[in-house]
């Protein structure tokens, strides 16, 4: 069908016919009696392409920008946040020097040396097994789905 051209439908079903060409696209639709009706149809061909200026690939500042409020990225760091920090800083866990675990180790580096399965993991909300909206913020079940009380909270990635 050639672009804007008018569509006469004799003998038809007005009722739902005229939304019917609506939605595909015609339009001035006119009901002229009960079993006809015209429409009109789109003024453009189908497939029909038109070319996008391509926008500035620069964006440009005008002499009137107030300059002000740029930051300046150098002054972003301080020298403090340049220094590394000192690794007798650090008591126990990987990161000390020494890579052994302190005598009162509650990070988990004393357990991850030895081997040992970390301890049971427990709440204080005690409702971790409801799902995300129930758990509290120290949740160690948080982002985690929901699993049955008792279960172990493992996804199961079986086909």
């Amino acid at each position: 069908m050639k672009p804007s051209a008018t569509l006469a439908i004799i003998n038809g079903n007005n009722d739902s016919l005229s939304a019917d060409l609506l939605i595909n696209g015609f339009s001035d639709t006119q009901v002229l009696s009960r079993t006809v009706i015209t429409a009109k149809s789109p003024s453009f061909v189908l497939g029909a392409s038109s070319a996008i200026k391509a926008a500035p690939k620069v964006w440009k500042l005008d002499a009137d920008d107030d300059l002000e409020d740029l930051i300046d990225p150098d002054e972003l760091l301080t020298e403090e946040d340049k220094v590394l920090p000192d690794k007798k800083s650090y008591a126990c866990g990987p990161k000390s020097e020494k890579k052994k675990a302190c005598k009162n180790c509650n990070c988990g580096f004393a357990e991850e040396i030895s081997g040992a399965p970390a301890p049971a993991v427990k709440s204080a909300c005690g409702s971790c097994y409801l799902g995300d909206a129930f758990r509290c913020a120290s949740c160690p079940y948080l982002g985690m789905p929901a699993f049955q009380p008792g279960d172990s909270n493992t996804v199961k990635l079986a086909l």
